[in-house]
């Protein structure tokens, strides 16, 4: 073979490979608008072990048992609460108490792969209708429309997080 021609197969071979490590990403790009996903991690400060709950309160590792802020009696059983809590909680020197909840989302063609996001347990409660709050809930026209909130196995749907987000605001400019 002539050196022009190893030259031309090589350089076909190399565009080969190339087209075949870019692909991957090329399709995301399609799906997506960017060629790598997003991976939103948020953390707590101090984080302490939750055991359980109880109606008084939250039952952490250390033998504390922490009031929620806002909320009076807790439920026995809430898989929101479970998700909420099970990764740890944060105690802020105000009182208020954080936790991290993964956050789901649902759609192909979003470029988000992984969102756990820290967010206001005793906020959280309020806006799923989750215990009994110490004050009627701010805003209570736009919290989520059924108790409980939609929490599955891959977290917080994230239409309904967002909704939370855009609750907490409109209640901090009330206050």
């Amino acid at each position: 073979m002539r050196h022009k021609t190893k030259i031309v197969w090589l350089s076909i071979a190399v565009l080969a490979v190339l087209a075949v490590v870019a692909a991957p990403r090329i399709a995301f790009y399609r799906l997506t608008g960017r060629f790598t996903p997003i991976h939103k991690i948020e953390t707590l400060h101090a984080p302490v072990a939750v055991k359980g709950w109880t109606p008084d309160g939250l039952s952490l590792a250390d033998g504390r048992t922490v009031s929620l802020p806002g909320i009076h009696a807790l439920p026995a059983v809430s898989p929101a609460l479970s998700e909420l809590t099970k990764r740890g909680v944060e105690l802020s020197a105000d009182g208020r108490v954080y936790g991290l909840v993964l956050v789901h989302h649902w759609c192909g063609n979003d470029p988000v792969r992984e969102d756990i996001s820290r967010v206001d347990i005793s906020d959280a409660l309020m806006f799923l209708h989750i215990g009994q709050t110490a004050a009627p809930v701010p805003e209570s026209g736009t919290t989520a429309r059924a108790a409980g909130g939609r929490f599955t196995e891959w977290g917080w749907n994230i239409s309904e997080y967002v909704q939370f987000i855009g609750w907490q605001s409109l209640k901090g400019s009330v206050r």
